[in-house]
């Protein structure tokens, strides 16, 4: 437990420093690698969570291939940040393929959470608002998307939608059964709840970020973005182990 609490300590020293990177235009060149690292953490913290859990590794890899795919996604986007900026990120190779990695990542924390809480049809109403809403977002003339990453941007919302549907009711489960029951819970339900929301929370804030075009996006958003994403995959990471 000694070693989890030293590595989120330095997990959120780093995301500082990314947090600086980001904003200094001297330093941005040093984005991607930045991000990789805080990546490679939560995936480190995971699995020593994990160790520290009661869950079986049958039930874990789910969970340890999301946090894999979403690093391969932050790298892939770093590395569209760096060659084309937030601008031209989207509309290149390796933020499109940054996307597809989340995409896979997010299926898998939707598997993950299934085992704890099955899905149902109520599961299912905020990806079909995510349906209505996306397919109107993406035609209005203020946010720029192609006819490649229109179809992408409403399936990648509406899978976004449902794990934290899902997600959130594993989450709730987890808190009603450890108090009232005394039951040992797989892990906690208000850090998990916590972070399904905040990295809900970041998906939402990259369309300002990444596709809106009548204005520059504040700079704000970008800090709002990282740091809602990150400490979500934290507080997901350390959930199996407090």
């Amino acid at each position: 437990m000694t070693l989890i609490l030293i590595l989120t300590g330095f997990y959120v020293l780093w995301l500082a420093s990314l947090l600086k990177v980001a904003y200094t235009p001297s330093l941005f060149q040093n984005y991607t690698l930045f991000k990789a690292i805080n990546s490679i953490l939560f995936v480190i913290i995971s699995v020593i969570s994990w160790r520290h859990s009661t869950i079986g590794i049958l039930t874990f890899w789910p969970l340890l291939t999301a946090f894999c795919m979403a690093a391969f996604g932050d790298i892939a986007i770093g590395v569209a940040n760096n060659r084309h900026g937030p601008d031209g990120a989207t509309r290149s190779v390796s933020g499109m393929a940054g996307v597809g990695f989340f995409c896979v990542a997010h299926i898998f924390y939707l598997l993950f959470f299934t085992q704890f809480c099955p899905m149902r049809p109520y599961h299912f109403i905020l990806p079909i608002i995510a349906l209505l809403v996306m397919l109107y977002v993406t035609r209005h003339p203020s946010f720029h998307f192609s006819r490649h990453t229109r179809p992408a941007a409403v399936f990648y919302y509406m899978v976004v939608t449902l794990m934290f549907s899902v997600g959130l009711g594993a989450s709730i489960r987890c808190i009603t059964w450890s108090p009232l029951f005394s039951v040992h819970v797989p892990f906690n339900g208000w850090l998990a709840g916590i972070g399904v929301a905040l990295f809900l929370i970041s998906d939402i804030l990259m369309l300002p970020l990444y596709f809106y075009s009548r204005r520059k996006c504040p700079r704000w958003v970008r800090f709002a973005n990282l740091t809602t994403y990150y400490i979500g995959q934290l507080l997901l990471a350390i959930s199996l182990a407090l």
